[in-house]
């Protein structure tokens, strides 16, 4: 078995005279302009080469990436779980697709089997198998997981494959998730290195769970261009990695963690291409990538008859939203600001009432709000009106909320928004579940005090360092 990283989440397995490549996403970025894909791939690996299959893990697009697919062979058979849903949109591309069942190993040639297993969130990872390696390929798939989910999972494959040789684990953040926050005395820095060690500690986990020969972080070969999120880069990445993290928890262990890059090679259990992650630095991502940074920060024009046609959709999800809305104890005032555009829209609650209108705001200093999340118009508009459309934005961080103070920040009032953001088929459900109000935090407090509760990962208060807290 002979395994090339290619880039991000991306391997290439040349197996019992057959070529699987997973995930590939190299031509261009994806979440619109948000993410883009660095270092670079190693393209050479693949450039001419016959796939045999293409597994897909999920519908996001760093991994379902229809540009890249476009430049593959199409007898190439894509694998997937049939729990995905991903089938139809593959074949619109001109693929045969193979779905998979959770308990079913597929051959894909004399001796070489595969298994493709839905864990969380409708994500999946592979097994494959040639009888005498073993190769995980996780991606994404339990490193943001529920605890018991990844315990789960950690147990089935070790009953399946009591000797695993390659573990390849995500460990990125892979959300908007607490980087696309402006708070008040916020240091963004160290916010998003806390963040960082957390999904590391969460890939030292799975990997200790698995014990194989090599493990290795990857489906984090991510940048943003963007002026705004430009800071992200250097914290995100240069802080503790995975790599170091496993070292430090398991120091005893004998499971090789190889911090990999683009072009990495390891074949029959012996490396036999080293390259190493190397720090991401400002300068040198403004000296290779003048043209992508331009166009990251590209903004069309927005014309109030695009505000005006927005708002429209906004109001057919008030409309769906609205008891759910009026449920939230307290009011609040939030502007929804569009880049290049003097045009936003105000939505606003007062007592059970929640209203919205677009409004012509002064573009660099809009006051009164207690929220205002700043986006790209057509990122908004793809939100409201595709499935999944909203992945652009609190997936591939295509927008920024910015509080007025902190302790509003602290109560989570920007959820109170989200909802309108998203495209809507039925209300949202009770945020007190089948209980009452009352009832429900009773429940909530029971469950703290015996220390039954999941962290929340998407909690401000948790997760925000401020400048007058020391570094955690």
């Amino acid at each position: 078995m002979r395994i090339t990283f290619i880039g991000h989440a991306s391997i290439l397995v040349e197996v019992g005279g057959i070529t699987i490549l997973s995930d590939p996403w190299w031509r261009a970025p994806c979440f619109g302009a948000q993410w883009w894909n660095y270092p670079p791939a190693n393209i050479e690996a693949v450039s001419g080469r016959h796939i045999d299959y293409i597994y897909i893990s999920h519908g996001h697009h760093d991994h379902f990436h229809s540009g890249t697919l476009n430049t593959l062979n199409r007898d190439a058979r894509i694998l997937v779980s049939r729990k995905t849903e991903l089938a139809p949109a593959v074949k619109e591309l001109g693929f045969e697709v193979v779905e998979l069942d959770d308990d079913q190993e597929y051959p894909l040639a004399a001796g070489v089997t595969c298994r493709v297993m839905e864990t969380h969130a409708r994500d999946t990872l592979m097994a494959l198998s040639d009888g005498q390696e073993v190769c995980i390929n996780i991606n994404d798939a339990l490193h943001s997981a529920p605890q018991d989910v990844q315990s789960r999972f950690i147990e089935r494959l070790n009953s399946l494959y009591p000797a695993i040789d390659y573990v390849f684990c995500g460990y990125g953040v892979a959300s908007h998730f607490p980087n696309c926050y402006v708070i008040p005395g916020k240091n963004p820095a160290a916010t998003a290195m806390h963040r960082q060690a957390y999904f590391n500690r969460q890939w030292a986990r799975l990997v200790a769970g698995l014990n194989p020969r090599y493990a290795f972080p990857f489906a984090a070969d991510v940048v943003f261009l963007e002026d705004d999120l430009f800071w992200v880069n250097e914290p995100t990445h240069n802080g503790e990695r995975p790599t170091a993290a496993f070292k430090s928890l398991y120091p005893q262990s004998t499971i090789k963690v190889v911090d990999i890059a683009p072009g990495f090679v390891i074949e029959d259990r012996e490396i036999v291409r080293v390259v190493h992650r190397q720090p991401v630095r400002s300068e040198d991502l403004r000296a290779h990538c003048p043209d992508e940074i331009e166009r990251a920060n590209r903004y069309g024009s927005v014309r109030e008859e695009d505000v005006n046609s927005i708002a429209e959709l906004l109001k057919e999800n008030l409309a769906i939203c609205a008891d759910y809305l009026r449920s939230y104890d307290g009011d609040y005032r939030f502007l929804i600001k569009f880049r290049n555009s003097q045009w936003g829209i105000r939505v606003e609650k007062r007592g059970r009432e929640v209203s919205l209108a677009p409004v012509e705001e002064d573009a660099a200093t809009p006051a009164g709000y207690d929220v205002i999340f700043t986006t790209r118009a057509p990122y908004l508009r793809r939100s409201l009106v595709r499935p999944f459309g909203d992945e652009v934005l609190f997936v591939g961080s295509g927008g920024v909320f910015k509080y007025s103070d902190q302790a509003k920040a602290r109560r989570n009032l920007h959820r109170e928004l989200m909802p309108l953001l998203r495209k809507n088929e039925a209300p949202p459900r009770s945020r007190y579940g089948k209980s009452s109000k009352h009832v429900y935090k009773a429940k909530q407090l029971v469950k703290r005090l015996l220390g039954r509760t999941e962290p929340d990962l998407y909690d401000l208060g948790s997760w925000s360092v401020f400048s007058s807290e020391a570094p955690r």
